[in-house]
Formats: C-alpha cells, structure tokens, sequence
C-alpha cells in the first residue's frame, strides 16, 4: 500500500473514524482491525520521515487528548490511543509537538506522577486493564526514538514504573516490560565523559545533579543495571527469571561501555545461583550465557562466560544437562575442552542404552569427572520409561543437530555414533543388543515410535558425515528390516523412506552390491508398501521412487533393475488407487519412469516399447474423467517436465492439442496454470526452430493461441495473469523475429474470432454489457473490433493492451477489499449496522 493511495482513499475518513472510536456509546466487536490501523499509519509515517500527520490531521491531537483525559476511555480504545501516541511521537517534530500540548505527559507520565486515587486521568483511571498497561508499555517502546524521549523517561522518573510492570502478574504486561527495559539498555548512548562512566557504575548522576542527555541515560541505565543484579539475588523465582530474560534480551545490543557494566553486575549473582543448583534456572541462565557468547565478553577471560557454561553442566537433573551440553554444541566459538564435556553429556543416554563407548576422556581428568558426575541419576531415569524415551529423544536430536552442522564429534567416533544409532534402532524393532549392555532399559523401547523416529533422523543426518560410508550396507540392511517391519507406525516408515533414499545414493565402489539390494531386497519390500492398507505409506513409498529414480536415472544397472521388478506395472495398477494423493503420486513415479526408460534409450526394448504410449493415454483419460484436482494437476506437471527434456516421449508431440484443450478448460485453477506453463513449454520449444511463421502455424496446431485468450479472460487472477504474461511474451517475438525476418504485418496466423468461443468472450469483456466494459479501461483497444472478418494474431495481440491489463491484474482484489478505505468504511458503518452485522477485518 503506497502512502499516495492512503492519502486519496483515506484521509478524509479518518476524522469520522476518530470520531467513531471517541464515542462511548459505540463499541467495536473485533479490535484487530484497530492494529490494522496502527499498521498502514505505521507505514506512512516510516515511508516519508518528513510528513508531518499531526499537522495534516489536527483531529489526531484532539482524538489523543480527549481519550487519555477521560476516566470513562473504554480500555481497548485508551490502550489503541496510546500506540498511537507512542507511533506519532516516534519523530522529534512530533514529540514536540505533542509534548507543547502536555499530550505526551497526559499519556505516558500520569500514572507515575498522579498522588492518591483520585489523581491522574484516564490512563490512571484505567491502570487496572492489563491491555491498559500492555499499550502503555508499546507506546513507550515506540516512542523511545530519541534522545528527547529518554530525557522524558529519566525527568518523569517512568523507569521505576516500568521496573515494576516487569513483574506484573499478566504475562503480556511483563513480556512488554522486558522488551522496553532490553531497549533502553540497547538505545544508542551519545559518548561519555569518564566522569559520567564512573557515575554510570556507581548510580550516582542523579545525586551529583548532573543534566544533558548523556547524564539521564546515564541515570535510567544505571537504575536498570541495579535492578537487575537485586533481582538476580532475589528468593522470589519469577523475579529471577524476568531479570534472566531481560539479560538474554539485552546482552547481544549493548555496547561498550554498558555491557560491561551489566556483565558485572550480573555475573556475581549467576556464579551464585549455579552453585545454589537452581534446576529450574539452568535453561534461562544458559540463554544468558548464549547471549553473551556473542559478545565480545566470551573473549574475556574475567569475564568468564566459559566457566560460567560448564557450571551449568554440573546443575540439576541430566535433561537440563543435557539441553544445555546441546546449546553448547552450537556455539560457534567454543574451546575444545568446553565442546567435548558438552559432547560427552549429550552422548550419555545413548551410551548407557547400548552399552557402547562413545567418547574417550582422559581417566580422571576434570571433564570424565564431570561427565561422569550425572551418570547415577541418569541410570535411575533411564530406568523410567518415560523418562527414558525423553531422555534419548532428546540425545539423538542433539546428534542430528551436530551433525547437520558437521561439529562432528570432539574424541568421539562418528562410526561407533553411528553403531550406536543403528543398535537402538534394532532394539526398537525387538531385537536384542549383542553383545548384551550391562542393563535391560532397553526393553521398553521395544516399538516406540519417537525414539524410532528421532533415531532415523539421525541416521539421516549422519549420512552427510565423513568415514560412514563402511557402514553403509549395514545401514541399508537394517533400514530395510524397518521397511519390513509389520508394525511400524506410518510416521515411521515415512522417515525410514527418507533415511534409504540418503544412504543408497552415497557414492559406493560396488555398484553389484547395491544392484543386488535393489533387487533382492529393497523393490521386493517398495511392492509391498505400495499396496499397504494406509493411503499415507503408499504416498510415501510413491513419493520415494520418484525420488529414487530421479536420483538414480543416469545409472544403466538401477534402469535395468527398475525394468525387471515390476514395480512399473505396480505404478500403473496405482493410477486406480482411491486416493487422490496417491494417483498423484503414482503419476509423478511413472513420468520419472518414462524419462529414466528414455534416458537409458530402453523403447527399443520389448517390454518398455508401450510404456510412453500406455502411459500418455492413462494420463489422458485422467485429465479429462479424475474428480480430484491432485492428479489432474500431477499429469500437466509431469508432461510439462517430459517436453523440458531434449528427447521427449515420441508420442506426445500428437498428444499435446489435446492436453491444452482439456487443461485450460479444467475447472481447478491451479490445473489451468500449469495447462499454462506447458503452452509455454510449447512455445519456447517451437520458437526456437524453423522460421517464424512456421513456428506460429505450429503453435497455432496445438491450440496455443485459444488457450492463452482463454486464460486471459478466465475469471481466477493467478490464470489471467499467467496467460497475461505469455500474450506480452509472444507479442515480444511478434516484434522482434518479425522484423529481423522481415515478415509483413499481416503474416501471421489468422481468426474469426466469432467462431470461436474465446473470441466471442473476447468481444464481449472489450465491449462490455450496454457499451460499459468490465475490463480496466486501460485494457480496451481503440476502436471497433472487425465483424464478420478474420483478425490476424499480430493485430489481435498488438489492440490489446496488455501492459494495462498486466498492472490490473498485479493489483489484486486485495487492493479494494483489504484497503485502508475498505477498513475505515467498514468502522463507520458499525454506527449504523444491525445486530447481525460485524466488522469486515479479514
């Protein structure tokens, strides 16, 4: 929405808007669309800095007035006016302007100024509203823009107040609060004096009667900084953690020398939660930690952040270590000492599962120690079932993630990590460990499905890891065990799919090897499946030969075991299927099928001579008989990426009419769109041999000209704008290849346009009902079409205006129907609605 449109459709609406939103005896059943409203003044005010809308709209200064004055504001409307104080006194000009009228006190600075209960006006009236409070506090937040608006914070003593709603018992509120307070501390400070750095630290600027901006930023942060280290020793939790949360939102954004001083006055009262053992605290202190870890205090060695993280590791319970060991792992500079205890902790469960070593630590050195030291309370909960599968869901995700982000694993074997993720997987399939781990917690994640998954996600992540590849066939082997497995829940088998198509397509010395799983094992195991009672498993079996043939084409031997499974048979059986989703899916199998088998030059062959044909009339008879638009979708898709190949199947050259015809007629859009993008298809292929004129005869064949003028008029925006595109196209090479060629403006091809349906339209939408065209008017061509007589394609494409039509269609409905206008009318026309009548807030 350009703020050229908000002037023409908007401005001399917002008075009675104003108007409306004042009047007690009006009540607007959704707010939203007062945030709607917030957001496009948001965006002229952001679009020209130099527009000044107080000036241009004085009702605004009169709006904010009369309802931060009035104890009677409803709370949703006084919390709106706020905002938008808050967004009006963004700019200086503004905060001036409307601090001359005392508005910017009236708002913001009754509350913490007012004496008793009967000081102060509305705001003070209505503090007892969270959403009150909430607007208050956002106000704030916008406002605080410049450095007159923190003098204003500092003389009007407001920090204090919002210290306070940092613990307000609404949630919101509290957020809020946080998020001010992190924005104070990270507003940008003009330089300081030493002077006034030493009365910073030492909360003294006030007391020494100091003035400037510098000197009141001075005092706010100073008052900030030792709120926060009171709260971090305070016995109250939510407390505690609100100050935890104001550091982690703070640290990354301050700047010197502030974040040394909130990095000193909160790490005394850290180092001693730690070593109180706070569980419930570990998480919050460790995003501190992460926080500052992006700072130049990590480098520090006073600072000690490190040390700090590996306290964390030694707290509480082994989940929270856990979760914390993982956030370590993340870090992007991380000592190697540091990365390999957090490695250790993350590995344990998996360890103590299957009984297998997987890191090495130096026999007692601090980190085995420490590792060690969770080891009795986490054998007790491995014990646990449910805290059993939490706990190794929670290891085998934090493998994943290091892997994904080659960490690797400091003095950890990628390969046992591996064995490890593979011997769980067999336990969760019923098998038992050998040899033997020292315990039986791994019988009761027999069948469990999360752990199942978690594990093939790993696997997964694990294949992009360097020295796995020796492990590949025992991977493949047991991933086919999953595949067989009768009661493996669909979620399961999905991800199985997923962690096959990964380890087949690494590379492998052998290609008999994997030829021999192909055939001997994995196809046998894919029929199976695509026939499963679950329209979920035969989808994702169908999704993975697709993917597995597109990732395989270029090999002779995969073609030729394709070819002898009967898996393509079992492709076309599918076509059948009940299930939309899957005809799709098969369709897509089947033209990667056909592509491999032209690839391979296999049409030759007595059993794949048909296929390109058989295949071409199914797909056919579904675009022209399927209910559902899934399949009828998937054929133009994949006849579209057959004819993008440089030998496509012989037979659908004489197919593609009657494609075109069916497609663009289809009622689903989406059909009709890629019906589209295959014309285009048709036309880029075309125009690039022979002569012009040969090509357009051609195009003119398959019915491409009809099909374009038929989307063009269809009534669906994304299919008219498409064939829009298209039309501008093919005029593009009307112009140039025409004059290159030297062809006369008359050799192209040629319509009666009354002969055709798309024709008739066509002259219709131009001329519109009773001489009014319903067409934009910048889409009308001059004059009158001919009647009687045939029209050439050039002068058919040259009288439309497809520029104008192009930026009508850009527009979209939205442009009328989620407008500023279209928002204010639909405010002023609750004055005068009926009961059963509501805001239109889309």
């Amino acid at each position: 929405m350009d703020q050229g449109t908000m002037d023409a459709d908007c401005i001399a609406l917002l008075p009675g808007v104003l108007t409306f939103l004042a009047d007690p005896k009006q009540s607007l059943p959704d707010d939203t669309c007062l945030e709607k409203l917030l957001d496009w003044l948001t965006n002229i005010i952001n679009e020209d800095d130099d527009r000044n809308l107080l000036d241009q709209q004085p009702c605004l200064l009169e709006f904010i007035s009369s309802m931060c004055a009035s104890k009677t504001t409803d709370p949703i409307i006084l919390s709106f006016t706020l905002k938008l104080t808050g967004l009006l006194a963004a700019t200086e000009r503004g905060f001036s302007r409307l601090e001359e009228r005392g508005v910017v006190q009236e708002a913001f600075a009754c509350k913490a100024e007012a004496e008793g209960d009967g000081g102060g006006g509305g705001v003070r009236a209505q503090w007892g509203e969270a959403s009150v409070r909430c607007g208050w506090l956002l106000g704030l937040r916008a406002l605080l823009q410049h450095h007159p608006a923190m003098l204003f914070i500092s003389q009007r003593g407001l920090t204090k107040l919002i210290l306070q709603l940092q613990r307000d018992k609404s949630l919101f509120v509290a957020a809020a609060a946080n998020q001010l307070l992190a924005h104070i501390l990270n507003f940008p400070h003009p330089p300081m004096t030493e002077q006034q750095q030493q009365q910073q630290q030492q909360g003294t600027a006030q007391e020494n009667g100091s003035s400037g901006p510098e000197c009141n930023t001075a005092t706010v942060t100073a008052e900030i900084v030792g709120h926060v280290g009171e709260a971090l020793v305070s016995q109250e939790h939510f407390r505690v953690l609100q100050a935890l949360r104001l550091l982690a939102l703070s640290l990354p954004g301050c700047g010197a020398p502030l974040l040394g001083s909130v990095w000193r006055g909160a790490l005394g009262p850290l180092e001693v939660l730690l070593e109180a053992g706070m569980n419930k605290l570990s998480l919050p202190i460790m995003e501190v930690l992460h926080a500052a870890s992006t700072t130049e205090l990590f480098s520090q060695s006073d600072a000690r952040v490190e040390e700090l993280m590996r306290a964390t590791l030694r707290v509480g319970e082994p989940k929270t270590a856990i979760q914390c060991a993982s956030a370590i792992t993340r870090l992007q500079h991380c000592s190697e000492p540091l990365k390999r205890l957090a490695v250790g902790i993350v590995l344990q469960p998996l360890e103590f599962i299957t009984g297998s070593p997987l890191q090495i630590l130096p026999n007692g050195s601090g980190d085995a120690k420490q590792a060690n030291s969770h080891q009795p309370a986490l054998r007790e909960q491995l014990c646990q079932k449910s805290q059993c599968i939490s706990l190794l869901s929670l290891s085998l995700s934090s493998v994943a993630e290091l892997s994904l982000a080659n960490s690797l694993f400091v003095d950890a074997s990628v390969e046992a990590v591996t064995g490890a993720v593979l011997q769980l997987l067999k336990v969760g399939l019923g098998q038992s460990p050998s040899p033997s781990p020292p315990n039986k917690a791994y019988i009761q994640l027999i069948g469990c499905s999360r752990v199942q998954r978690c594990g093939l996600d790993a696997l997964i992540s694990l294949s992009s890891c360097e020295g796995v590849r020796c492990l590949r066939q025992e991977v493949l082997d047991l991933l086919h065990q999953c595949l067989q497995h009768p009661d493996s829940d669909p979620t399961v088998l999905q991800k199985t799919l997923q962690a096959l198509l990964k380890w087949i397509c690494l590379d492998s010395s052998d290609c008999s090897e994997k030829t021999h799983f192909l055939t001997q094992s994995l196809f046998p195991a894919l029929m199976k499946r695509v026939c499963d009672m679950h329209w979920e498993v035969r989808d994702s079996t169908l999704e993975f030969i697709t993917q597995l043939i597109v990732n395989s084409s270029d090999s002779v031997a995969f073609s030729g075991a394709l070819r002898g499974s009967g898996i393509v048979s079992l492709l076309l059986a599918c076509l059948d299927d009940s299930e939309g989703y899957v005809r799709a899916s098969a369709i897509s199998a089947l033209g990667q099928a056909v592509t491999a088998a032209q690839h391979q030059g296999e049409t030759n062959t007595n059993s794949h001579h048909s296929l390109p044909e058989e295949v071409l009339t199914r797909l056919l008879a579904i675009l022209a008989q399927d209910t559902e638009g899934f399949p009828r979708r998937a054929v133009l898709k994949t006849v579209t990426s057959w004819l993008s190949r440089p030998r496509p199947p012989p037979d659908l050259d004489q197919s593609l009419s009657a494609l075109l015809t069916l497609g663009i007629d289809d009622f689903d859009w989406e059909v009709k769109v890629h019906t589209l993008e295959l014309a285009e298809m048709v036309m880029d292929k075309t125009l690039s041999r022979g002569s012009l004129t040969e090509a357009l005869e051609r195009l003119q064949e398959y019915g491409v000209f009809g099909v374009l003028f038929k989307g063009l008029l269809d009534c669906d925006r994304p299919v008219a704008q498409k064939a829009c595109q298209l039309l501008l196209k093919l005029r593009e090479v009307l112009e140039v290849k025409g004059e290159s060629a030297g062809s006369p403006p008359g050799d192209t091809p040629t319509f009666h346009l009354q002969s055709h349906q798309w024709g008739e339209d066509l002259l219709r939408k131009c001329k519109g009902v009773n001489g009014d065209s319903d067409w934009p008017r910048e889409g009308v061509p001059a004059g009158d079409w001919p009647k009687g007589e045939e029209v050439s394609l050039r002068e058919v494409v040259g009288r439309l205006d497809l520029e104008g039509m192009r930026q009508a269609l850009a527009r979209s409905s939205d442009h009328a129907m989620a407008s500023p206008r279209s928002l204010m009318e639909d405010i002023l026309a609750v004055a005068q609605r009926s009961d059963d009548n509501a805001v239109d807030c889309y």
